[in-house]
């Protein structure tokens, strides 16, 4: 993803480790971060690209001008610069620390934040821990910025999950979700980092992005914090079915498809 310059970008700008993943298969193997976009040109043979889609390829994020200024589908990404990130509660350094977030992260990639809010040299971002919608301060010389036109959207009771660019829909594809007794939370999410597993045969199938969100039912998972997660499958009969422990599958080519042209820190709302 490009960095942009931060003053151009914030004028007008305001509300815009895969064993820890709660979805998928206590045997799974760990995986490792992935650290490039994996190269494919498979087409969505699953999921379909629907009209308008465009040119999916090319740069995930691009400078700012003065039309994106007030574009209501921007959204705002932050990269941790430093070592450490220190979340305040309030946009002041009197504040009380409430978190102390290490860059990278357990799954050794850059730690991301989606930008909620601005405030002279401060920035509210939502935060990738327990409980889920959590949100605090972090500041603005800690971090580098940058911007898409990306958001996501899963309907648990339709087994779908939609991809939209600059509001309108791009990409829809058939996914399975979590069971009754172990339900997805519904809410707003982003997604924290692109996984690959060891082979495409585990549950966790060729891809997996983790989310900022976390179950509400299991308090850890296969030895992490249950977090939650959008990745493939090596069992495709099941999607279009509550079959997960809370993550989102989808067929291994939708996955690959979106790894393609997604880049991280997508807003996704999961409507329960």
């Amino acid at each position: 993803m490009e960095s942009i310059t931060r003053r151009g970008l914030l004028r007008g700008a305001g509300a815009a480790s895969l064993a820890t993943i709660a979805g998928c298969s206590a045997a799974a193997a760990r995986p490792r971060l992935i650290e490039a976009t994996p190269p494919t040109t498979l087409p969505p043979r699953f999921g379909r690209q629907v009209t308008g889609a465009g040119q999916l390829g090319g740069a995930r994020a691009r400078q700012a001008t003065d039309s994106d200024a007030e574009n209501q589908h921007r959204s705002i990404i932050a990269f941790a610069a430093v070592p450490e990130i220190q979340v305040f509660e309030a946009p002041n350094g009197a504040s009380e620390v409430t978190h102390v977030m290490d860059n990278p992260t357990a799954t050794n990639g850059q730690l991301v934040f989606l930008v909620v809010e601005v405030a002279d040299d401060w920035l509210q971002v939502l935060l990738p821990v327990r409980p889920n919608g959590s949100t605090g301060w972090v500041r603005l010389a800690d971090v580098t910025l940058a911007q898409h036109f990306f958001r996501m959207q899963v309907d648990l009771a339709d087994f779908r999950m939609r991809v939209f660019q600059n509001g309108a829909p791009i990409f829809d594809a058939v996914a399975g979700v979590a069971s009754n007794n172990t339900p997805t939370p519904g809410g707003v999410y982003y997604l924290t980092e692109l996984i690959l597993p060891p082979t495409p045969t585990t549950a966790y199938g060729a891809l997996a992005y983790g989310l900022s969100g976390f179950s509400e039912v299991f308090e850890t998972f296969n030895g992490g914090p249950g977090q939650l997660g959008i990745h493939g499958t090596n069992d495709p009969e099941t999607l279009g079915t509550a079959v997960s422990a809370g993550c989102i599958r989808l067929h291994n080519e939708d996955v690959l498809r979106l790894s393609t042209f997604l880049p991280l820190g997508v807003p996704v709302t999961i409507n329960a």
